[in-house]
């Protein structure tokens, strides 16, 4: 059977499977309802990686955004975006499989463990019980299904604990000085200590990436390494055009592929810049579009201060844009039900 017939011969059995599965919630309708929202708990990040059948990625997401995430984030879940890998700076390392990262957050571990399968052995867990069955879980079944169809293999899924970015106005008053052009095309300058003030050109259109820095740190440091980052590196790369995703630490929880080591923590860092052009702007000559006033300095001495806390570094490119839960309409199914337990 040739890979066509193959995969015609899968799909058949998958929409089998899927509407047998439709038919079982149909005929057994569990509506529910919620207690209040568990408060306190340490929010978690589960990073899962996908080994994809080549240029099925598109498929893949479709089924994704219209299907599984409108029935997980009803679940309390909330998606920052599944996302292609691409090598820009290197040859392609999976040349005939697409691969893909997804990034979902939870309030607790207890909260993911509730989110798995229809059931799960504690007080509150299993899909069904945080949300009842119904069209909308019929359609995440039907996602799932089809990314199935596109999946072989996975490098694993590991947890993440730390700080999503949250979007805010950042207020860097300008410097009471006055400045004459000296020369067009160029912010260099004869001296280091020299001013260089900046005007800023029309935004370029571009192809939207993302980088995913893997960082192994020194044990116990994250705390540390994530409060500089937040307040002394994420403002001037907001104002150079970048825009910070979060920073988390691994967490070795069980169900990861996480193996804590003694020497290190291990931190995931992710970034969007508007293009690949972007990205290299901004690490090789991120003065050109934000000047060198103090907060740039800021930015040198703080990273020279990550520098000395960062054991080894590796960067992954990723292309597309974060989910951004968009609002979702699922009505009731006007109903009427009694209580009988």
């Amino acid at each position: 059977m040739n890979t066509e017939n193959s995969r015609i011969a899968t799909a058949i059995l998958l929409t089998v499977f899927t509407s047998l599965l439709s038919m079982l919630a149909n005929a057994q309708p569990t509506p529910i309802r919620n207690d209040v929202p568990r408060v306190g708990q340490q929010e978690v990040i589960m990073m899962r990686h996908a080994y994809l059948e080549q240029d099925s990625y598109d498929a893949w997401y479709e089924a994704s955004s219209t299907g599984v995430w409108p029935w997980f984030e009803r679940l309390g879940a909330r998606i920052l975006g599944d996302f292609e890998i691409i090598y820009p700076e290197t040859d392609d390392a999976t040349p005939d499989q697409d691969e893909a990262l997804r990034f979902a957050r939870y309030a607790s571990y207890e909260h993911w463990r509730a989110t798995r399968g229809p059931a799960v052995s504690s007080d509150t867990g299993g899909s069904i019980r945080l949300a009842g069955n119904g069209g909308l879980s019929n359609g995440s079944n039907e996602g799932l299904a089809t990314r199935r169809q596109y999946s072989q293999g996975s490098r694993g899924g590991y947890f993440l604990m730390g700080y999503t970015a949250q979007t805010h106005p950042i207020y860097m008053p300008g410097l009471n000085e006055s400045y004459e052009l000296i020369e067009s095309g160029s912010t260099t300058t004869a001296s280091p200590d020299a001013p260089i003030p900046v005007r800023l050109d029309r935004a370029q259109p571009g192809d939207e990436i993302l980088t995913l820095e893997y960082l192994k740190i020194s044990k116990g440091a994250f705390e540390e390494y994530s409060a500089i980052t937040r307040n002394r590196i994420w403002p001037y790369l907001e104002k150079v055009g970048g825009r910070a995703v979060g920073q988390w630490r691994v967490a070795y929880l069980p169900n990861s592929q996480g193996v804590e080591d003694e020497e290190y923590d291990e931190v995931y860092n992710l970034t969007r810049y508007a293009s690949y052009d972007h990205y290299l702007a901004t690490r090789d000559n991120a003065v050109s579009m934000g000047g060198n006033g103090p907060d740039y300095q800021d930015v040198i001495d703080a990273a020279a201060q990550l520098e000395a806390m960062t054991l080894d570094r590796s960067t992954e490119f990723l292309r597309g844009s974060p989910f951004g839960s968009p609002p979702q309409y699922a009505p009731g199914m006007n109903e009427t039900y009694r209580l009988v337990d």
